[in-house]
């Protein structure tokens, strides 16, 4: 007889499945969802990535802008809002696909 498995074992394998994935360093998890991302477009155009210069020089992106009519447009102008907003910091957008 074969017994079913319970709510509470069930929910000790999902807790340790997530946290297993959890396991990879950022800069890991980050190369997943960029290598996603170069390979699976969203709409027509070209999806773009919001990138700030942060305090060290270094580019960093920020967000994903996608699934708009135009996204490079969006992307500029969410750059030009928060340039606006927050003028030492510098924004630009770079195709992500």
């Amino acid at each position: 007889m074969t017994s079913r498995p319970t709510r509470d074992t069930l929910f000790g394998c999902v807790l340790c499945l997530s946290l297993a994935g959890c396991s990879d360093s950022l800069e890991d998890q980050q190369a997943r969802i960029e290598k996603f991302v170069k390979s699976n477009r969203y709409g027509n155009s070209a999806d773009q990535w919001l990138i700030k210069r942060n305090a060290f020089g270094d580019f960093e992106k920020v967000a994903l802008v996608f699934g708009f009519m135009n996204d490079s447009e969006f992307c500029e102008d969410i750059a030009t809002l928060y340039m606006g907003k927050y003028p030492r910091d510098r924004y630009i957008c770079l195709p992500a696909n």
